[in-house]
């Protein structure tokens, strides 16, 4: 048995036990009527939730001392340049290269699902080095984030690292932090980017009193990775989720059930809900035959969810009331055989619609519940 065919037998089940049948029949003209079409009403599902309940930290999301979400994500060993990666032939060179890498934030499978008007508003990146260089070294770090149909340059300007004082201090750790005070990496990562790419070069001010012959036999060394930080200080405007699965509602060729889509007149999900997230939601499902590129029938909820307020620093201070009501039609029913394919689109947009920015806390909550109500079309001959 399908999901559907599940799905509808369990409702029918549930239907008879604690349904409310709201139209009236003469059970003497039975013999004479061969359709019903009562509108039965049951409470669906209730529930509550936190996002700490759903999303448990990890090696990439964690939650800071103030319980603002983050997304972390390290590379280790960008750059490990000793002297020789200076030395060309017998001569040392002031200047060597920072092989090529990438940076794979895992996104692939989310960018080739989005669009629309997303920001990330103050990410950071924290490159985190040891040095055991004497002399002054540059680095030029050239960082290209790749999206979905277009990219973004860090435009990262060269910066000098800490060397170490000798000969006291034999080499120095410490750290450079790339933001947006000094490049674009809010944009690079509000692309958002499936990979980074990274290149650069390291050059060396070599000074009078450590001369080449000295360089020669030293162990010098600069190792360094990268920590990068992603609060979730953001907008949205009519950001889109699109998925394309199988049509689970769809009756196999050589099913039995006999409960079928057309067999009802409508269906309605009433969802009433009590948001605590600053975004809020609209939902669209669409039956399609792939085979010619036809939408067969749409259903369009509207808004489901609305974002909560927030105050000037982008936390949320309460939480804000909606009721939805999703209708399927017979038209919708009848559709489903002629589609192999449903579309559903999510739109999400923050509170003022993206115009100003929120942040996203493990302590907020979501309270729902939903109803059914179904008007079928039963057959009593």
């Amino acid at each position: 048995m399908t999901k559907r065919a599940f799905l509808f037998f369990l409702m029918i089940m549930l239907l008879s036990i604690t349904g409310c049948i709201k139209d009236t029949y003469n059970m003497s003209m039975l013999s004479k009527q061969t359709h019903l079409s009562p509108d039965m009403a049951i409470s669906a599902v209730k529930g509550s939730f936190s996002l700490k309940d759903i999303v448990k930290p990890n090696d990439t999301i964690l939650f800071d001392q103030n319980k603002l979400l983050l997304l972390v994500f390290t590379k280790n060993s960008v750059i490990d340049l000793k002297l020789s990666d200076f030395v060309k032939g017998i001569v040392i060179q002031e200047t060597a290269v920072i092989p090529p890498g990438k940076i794979d934030l895992n996104l692939g499978d989310i960018t080739s699902h989005i669009n629309g008007n997303f920001k990330i508003l103050n990410p950071s990146i924290k490159f985190s080095y040891t040095n055991s260089f004497p002399d002054s070294v540059k680095l030029d770090f050239n960082f290209v984030g790749k999206g979905k149909n277009e990219s973004a340059n860090l435009n990262l300007a060269p910066f000098l690292i800490e060397k170490p004082n000798l000969p006291s201090q034999q080499e120095i750790s410490s750290s450079f932090i790339i933001d947006k005070t000094n490049s674009n990496l809010p944009q690079l990562l509000s692309l958002p980017p499936e990979i980074v790419n990274y290149s650069g070069t390291a050059t060396v001010s070599f000074s009078a009193k450590n001369n080449q012959a000295e360089y020669a036999t030293a162990p010098f060394r600069l190792i360094g990775s990268l920590d990068i930080e992603i609060p979730m200080e953001l907008t949205m405007t009519n950001l889109q989720l699109s998925d394309t699965v199988d049509n689970f509602l769809k009756e196999d060729a050589n099913s039995n059930n006999p409960i079928k889509p057309e067999d009802f007149q409508s269906l309605q999900f009433i969802i009433t809900a009590e948001n605590g997230f600053p975004v809020g939601a609209s939902l669209k499902m669409s039956l399609l035959d792939s085979s010619t590129g036809l939408i067969r029938d749409t259903v369009n909820s509207g808004a489901i969810l609305k974002p909560a307020p927030v105050d000037n620093n982008g936390k949320v201070t309460g939480t804000t009331n909606s009721t939805t009501t999703i209708e399927f039609t017979k038209d919708f029913f009848g559709s489903v055989s002629k589609a192999d394919k449903i579309i559903f689109w999510l739109t999400l947009n923050t509170t003022g619609n993206g115009s100003q920015s929120v942040k996203i806390y493990s302590d907020y909550t979501f309270d729902f519940s939903a109803a059914l109500v179904v008007k079928p079309d039963i057959k009593l001959n």
